[in-house]
């Protein structure tokens, strides 16, 4: 199935309304080289038909590029986390610490994260069908919703083992193997924390985009890296003071609450997406601006932001244009700002005139702040 852009007369009566889709997905199906947009440009100027070329392939490279950055990122830290996750589960079970066995737990989610969000971005890659049209994209956030609920989950059992700690202190703690696994644990979590880190993609967009589920993974290793530290800091309190080994569950807790305020934000972005909430890198009143700074454009209304994932941006706007101009023209230079400004997943924009808009029109109102 091959996605064009189109443009297509929707009212022919007495002024003329055009609709232009421009989705960056069909650079993908059918690659275009500079010299096929330029003769087709040719022919459209000498024919008069409407200008026709996939010259948004950036949006594509794009996010070809993040998903091989992020597949590549998920995969090197999965096997790191295997393979600290089995020394923790040991050591932990040797030293006889919660708090470690603690850490292992969260590596252990950590990595059943990552396989989730590897499974999520093949299957965002799949194209789009008849019955989801915009494809598989929202997988990844679904992935990273369910991972962040996976942790959660571990926490509570966590704590409730904690909690058994303080009231049953018949326990024993090998502080010189619980520090050894703690500091190993330690390093384990930085070298994850390295790996999944993200560079965010200034205005020139030449850096690889941030990938929603390499975000939520990078989240994780994080709040393990304050666990394992604080794992080690209550290993060394029980080592020079055998006494404190009340420290252990402690630890626990500490980490129970860092866990629940760092996933808060991830929460709130992702509702965000589920939302069709205009992404965060753009504002509702900036790209207006953008818009409304072309030259021949009177007026925009019914503007509408969002995105498939956290950079996928999908707008679509109906546009007044200056009865003295030509419509198809203002459409153009209206798509080029916007594609030179962000990268666009897909841009519907409608061309009116002033005469078109009704002013009682709800739908066609400003959204409030």
């Amino acid at each position: 199935m091959e996605f064009l852009e189109r443009t297509y007369l929707v009212n022919d009566k007495a002024t003329k309304m055009y609709a232009f889709t421009l989705d960056s997905v069909a650079s993908q199906q059918r690659p275009v080289t500079k010299d096929q947009c330029a003769g087709e440009k040719a022919a459209e100027l000498e024919s008069g038909a409407i200008y026709h070329c996939h010259g948004n392939a950036k949006a594509t490279e794009n996010r070809a590029d993040e998903q091989v950055a992020a597949k590549w990122k998920l995969c090197t830290a999965s096997g790191v986390c295997f393979v600290f996750m089995i020394g923790e589960v040991v050591g932990g079970h040797m030293a006889g610490s919660l708090a470690v066995v603690t850490d292992a737990a969260h590596l252990f989610i950590d990595l059943t994260s990552f396989l989730l969000s590897l499974f999520s971005l093949w299957l965002s890659s799949k194209p789009p069908s008849k019955r989801l049209t915009f494809g598989w994209h929202r997988a990844e956030i679904l992935g990273g919703l369910l991972s962040v609920l996976c942790v959660w989950a571990v926490t509570g059992v966590l704590v409730y083992l904690a909690c058994e700690r303080l009231l049953y202190p018949d326990y024993q703690i090998q502080a010189t193997i619980m520090i050894i696994v703690s500091g190993c644990a330690v390093i384990a979590n930085i070298l994850l924390s390295v790996i999944l880190h993200q560079t965010h993609p200034g205005h020139n967009h030449k850096a690889v985009q941030v990938n929603a589920s390499v975000r939520a993974a990078f989240v994780h290793a994080l709040g393990d890296l304050f666990q394992s530290l604080s794992v080690l800091t209550s290993a060394l309190i029980i080592y020079f003071r055998p006494d404190y080994k009340v420290a252990d569950p402690v630890c626990t807790f500490a980490f129970s609450v860092l866990v629940l305020a760092s996933t808060v934000t991830l929460l709130k972005d992702f509702s965000t997406l589920l939302m069709q909430g205009v992404p965060k890198t753009l504002t509702y009143n900036g790209v207006k601006e953008l818009i409304l700074a072309v030259d021949g454009v009177v007026s925009v209304h019914s503007l509408h932001i969002w995105s498939l994932t956290t950079n996928q941006v999908i707008l679509s706007a109906h546009v007044a244009s200056a009865a003295s101009r030509d419509s198809q023209g203002v459409r153009r230079q209206i798509a080029e700002a916007l594609s030179s400004s962000f990268p666009v997943h897909s841009l519907t924009i409608q061309m009116e005139s002033p005469g078109d808009q009704d002013p009682d029109c709800l739908f066609c109102e400003d959204p409030r702040d």
